[in-house]
Order: structure tokens, then C-alpha cells, then sequence
């Protein structure tokens, strides 16, 4: 059936919110019924419209906030309804968000706890290989892969994740030394499952079902930490874990980081402008271009007020923290409404 869309996003719309002065473009899938026989309409003294382009069966609208209200965009076939009408609001821009401090600290404390600990693996939301101790949205998603002693794939105290793929953890191998491939291969024939001279353990390290061309010979072979009693995140399932400690809506934090930064507001984050106005557990992604976005990072302050990243980085590397933040390396800033937040509950891993 035909229905509007956000133009960046491509989600389905229900309601629209812009502010006066503010320019948002939406699709209308369908769009094309019957050439121009199809009328849309809103209420032109509260929201200014301008038809932007047509493709592929789409059109595309500008919206431009024009003072506070409500109103409908409807798109009419004749007397008829042709697609669901959305409910635009145009509402005053709120002040950046400044309280609940304590709770974001709570939120930074929370990240912190894992650094140099937790390990990463793509769609992990914080559980332990076994347990049910992850985000409450995927409380037991990353599991132990049973031992194997292949030389081609060996899997040694190795923990997985099955999001798009075969995903291995790669228990933070770039942290240490990779030792030869021959190293591996003598480990491998002896057959027990116990450290090597390293303390560390063999295994093929698989991103979506991808050997990465990692390892001393690039064929995704690593040594790297035992994954038994190690959380496991990734960027976005790391941001999540956290802020979940302290989100108090009745939905869960759960969401992918281009809507969020596509569009924050929806989801209870307000836009940071200002380069000097940094708080505890504000959240910088990188921005690719026409919407997409990748990586998630949190922003937190040192003992010195300094601006830093903590982050799940990659399989290779883990959870860090100490980069020195740098707004021009981010795409914007988005920060936690104070209502969204709540006083945590202590001494909960």
C-alpha cells in the first residue's frame, strides 16, 4: 500500500515532527499513481510544502516548519485517501538537555567498568558465553563454539555470535604479538585445550561469515584471550548495555545507530551545536554521507575535564577508552533528554 516515508531513513511514517525553520524531506511511495492525478496536501500556514523530485515510483517533499501546530499531510486519488495520512507536528525546539547528571556519570562509570576486560563481537549486547547476562533485549545471544583443533578453522575457548553470518571473536588479538603461523600449527597437533606459551589461544577470526586477512600470516588465524567469563559487545549492543542501566521508558534502548542519528528526537536525543557544551554519555557516530552512518562511540570527561571516547571497538581490539575526542572526526553530537533517564540501579552486572 502506498505510505510516506522518512526521505533518510526510509521508515514508514505514522506521525512527523520538525521545528519552525526546519526543513525535513519525505517520501511517498506510490507516488506515481496515475502520472498527476494524486493530490498532497497539508495545512500551507503551518507547514510549508515544495514537491522536491520523483523516483522510481516515489515522490519527495520538502517540509518546512512555519509555526507551532498540528496538522495532517494527505495524499488524496480523488475523493479518496491513497495513502495513510501522518499526523505532522511543528513544535518548539527544546533547549539542550543539562540535568540528571549524576546519571550520566552512572552511564560513563557503567562503560568504563568494561574497558580493557569485555571483548567484541558483531551483535552482542553485553552477555557472557553461556549466561543470560546481556542487555535484556538479546540476554544470551553470544555463545562458546565447540573446541576445535582444525588447522585450517581452529576454534579454542572462542565465542560466537550468528548475526549475519558466522561472526568468531577474535578475544582482542592486537593487543598482543601474533606469533607465526607454525606457533598455531604446533598448538593445533598437540590437541589440548589449555593456553599457549603466550597465555593465549588459537582461532580463525569471521566477521559475517568473512575470514578476516588478519594474523602473523594473513589468513585470519590469531591468538588471542580466552572468551569463557568475558562479556561481549559490539558498538551499538556496547551504547545500548549501558544506557539501559538507566533508561526509563517501558521499551527497551534497542535501535540501529543510522535512525538514531537520522533522527533523534524520535527517540528522545536532542542535537549538541554547541563545541563547548560536552556532558557524561554523549553518543558521536561517523557520519558517511546521505544518511548512513557507522560506529557508535560515547563521550565521557576525565578527572581533568578532558573530552574522551570509550568505545567497542573492534573483535581485534575490545572495549577503550582515552581517545582524545575530536568533534571534526565525528559526525554530530547527541545527548540523552533528562526525562529519559532514570536513577540506576547499583551494583547490577
Amino acid at each position: 500500500m502506498a505510505h510516506f516515508f522518512d526521505a533518510v531513513s526510509y521508515s514508514p511514517l505514522v506521525t512527523y515532527e520538525i521545528h519552525p525553520g526546519e526543513t525535513r524531506t519525505v517520501g511517498l511511495w506510490g507516488g506515481d499513481f496515475l502520472g498527476n492525478d494524486l493530490g498532497v496536501v497539508v495545512d500551507q500556514d503551518l507547514v510549508k510544502m515544495q514537491e522536491k523530485r520523483r523516483v522510481n515510483g516515489s515522490r519527495y517533499f520538502d517540509l518546512t516548519g512555519l509555526k507551532i501546530g498540528q496538522t495532517s499531510l494527505r495524499a488524496f486519488a480523488g475523493l479518496y485517501d491513497f495513502a495513510f495520512p501522518i499526523e505532522v507536528k511543528v513544535t518548539k525546539k527544546l533547549s539542550t538537555p543539562q540535568g540528571k547528571l549524576a546519571e550520566r556519570k552512572a552511564i560513563v562509570d557503567e562503560a568504563l567498568s568494561h574497558v580493557g576486560k569485555a571483548h567484541y563481537v558483531w551483535g552482542a549486547a553485553g552477555n557472557t558465553p553461556g549466561l543470560a547476562d546481556g542487555a535484556s533485549f538479546r540476554r544470551d545471544l553470544v555463545k562458546l563454539l565447540p573446541t576445535s583443533f582444525s588447522q585450517q578453522e581452529p576454534l579454542v575457548r572462542t565465542a560466537w555470535t550468528g548475526i549475519e553470518g558466522v561472526n568468531t571473536c577474535a578475544g582482542c588479538s592486537s593487543k598482543y604479538s601474533q606469533q607465526s603461523s607454525q606457533s598455531i600449527s604446533n598448538y593445533l597437533k598437540a590437541g589440548k585445550d589449555e593456553p599457549g606459551k603466550n597465555g593465549l589461544f588459537p582461532r580463525i577470526w569471521k566477521f559475517k561469515g568473512k575470514v578476516q586477512p588478519r594474523g602473523a600470516s594473513g589468513n585470519g588465524l590469531v591468538w588471542g584471550e580466552s572468551c569463557i567469563g568475558k562479556r561481549h559487545f559490539d558498538c551499538i549492543g556496547f551504547v545500548e548495555y549501558c544506557i539501559g542501566k538507566v533508561w526509563s521508558q517501558t521499551t527497551v534502548f534497542q535501535i540501529d545507530i543510522a535512525v538514531l542519528f537520522n533522527n533523534p528526537g524520535h527517540y528522545g536525543f536532542a542535537i549538541v551545536t554547541d563545541p563547548t557544551d560536552i556532558l557524561n554519555a554523549d553518543l558521536v557516530s561517523h557520519d558517511d554521507g546521505g544518511g548512513k552512518w557507522h560506529h557508535i562511540g560515547m563521550v565521557y570527561l576525565d578527572e581533568k575535564n578532558q573530552a574522551k571516547i570509550v568505545q567497542a571497538a573492534d573483535s581485534d581490539i575490545g572495549v577503550t577508552s582515552g581517545e582524545i575526542y575530536v568533534p571534526r572526526q565525528w559526525g554530530h553530537r547527541i545527548r540523552l533528554l533528562d526525562s529519559m533517564v532514570k536513577t540506576p540501579v547499583t551494583a547490577r552486572r
